[in-house]
């Protein structure tokens, strides 16, 4: 599980978050393979994903709104790859990323996509070779480093080779896992947990307060049992709602592909009466031209 910033006190607010997972990583390396199929996959579950060039609007400045789309977002996935070092983006992508997670408690998930994490640690390898080729901005390379380093001290995915779709699976998983929704995503994403963030504000500092201040056990089990009681039923109002809204989804194919045979059906039958009057006409006409012939034969005679 991947580490996460300071945790927040019982009476604080989660930051308001428009993105369930942020997507960091060097395009040239991973965009169109890795990235993009860790993406699909994430969309399958119904995680909102923050994946730049499918995200960002025509015309939107990027550098600005890449870094306003790691702040809103819960969860950062931070792909190492062979040349993520060489870009100043990346690396001030990450910078961003590490404080969000100080300030903001966000969850970072690093993957080291076939590097080494101790290159990325100590960059050596590649990533000392990246570096050195950054001296242009100097002034940033200590943050850069720093950021590297504290970065491939947290908890992550290492990948070599094998099946990627096995490795990206896990990485959804521990994702579905760290958002406290398994088995739970509803249209919304990771969203359900703030749909349940109600409860938890007033579950905690309500047990607290009669933790400290109630001598009377019964009452504190009877506070207990109905906020629990409720968070049950929030759930159950969850769960019918995602059944139903399948449901829908599902009728509404059948409907769709029940009105698009019923239009064939009807083609099929004018064609059908279009072909027999065709050929009644044709019949006609035979049996016109047969009279014909024979009134002139006997003309002829």
């Amino acid at each position: 599980m991947a580490s996460q910033g300071d945790a927040s006190s019982s009476g604080s607010l989660t930051p308001p978050y428009r993105h369930d997972v942020f997507l960091s990583f060097r395009g040239k390396d991973t965009r169109s393979g890795f990235t993009y199929h860790l993406y699909k996959a994430l969309e399958r579950e119904k995680i909102k994903t923050f994946f730049d060039d499918r995200t960002l609007k025509r015309g939107e400045n990027i550098s600005t709104a890449l870094l306003q789309a790691i702040e809103v977002s819960r969860i950062s996935v931070v792909i190492c790859s062979e040349n993520y070092g060489s870009s100043g983006w990346c690396l001030d992508e990450l910078v961003k990323i590490l404080e969000c997670q100080k300030s903001k408690q966000q969850v970072v998930i690093p993957v080291f996509y076939k590097v080494d994490p101790a290159h990325v640690r100590h960059q050596i390898g590649s990533f000392g070779e990246a570096l050195a080729g950054l001296k242009y901005n100097e002034d940033k390379v200590p943050k850069w480093r720093a950021a590297l380093t504290q970065v491939a001290n947290l908890s992550g995915w290492t990948y070599v080779n094998g099946y990627e779709s096995d490795f990206i699976e896990k990485i959804v998983n521990e994702i579905l896992d760290v958002g406290g929704v398994r088995n739970e995503t509803d249209l919304n994403g990771l969203n359900y947990q703030e749909n349940n963030k109600y409860w938890e504000d007033v579950y905690n500092p309500t047990l607290l307060h009669h933790q400290l201040n109630t001598v009377d056990s019964g009452a504190y089990n009877k506070t207990y049992n109905k906020l629990k009681k409720e968070m049950e039923e929030a759930d159950v109002y969850n769960k019918t709602y995602n059944k139903l809204q399948r449901e829908m989804e599902e009728a509404d194919v059948y409907n769709k592909t029940l009105f698009r045979l019923q239009k064939e059906t009807e083609e099929e039958d004018v064609y059908n009466k279009t072909l027999l009057r065709l050929q009644k006409e044709a019949q006609d006409a035979d049996v016109y031209n047969k009279t014909l012939l024979r009134l002139q034969k006997e003309i002829n005679q």
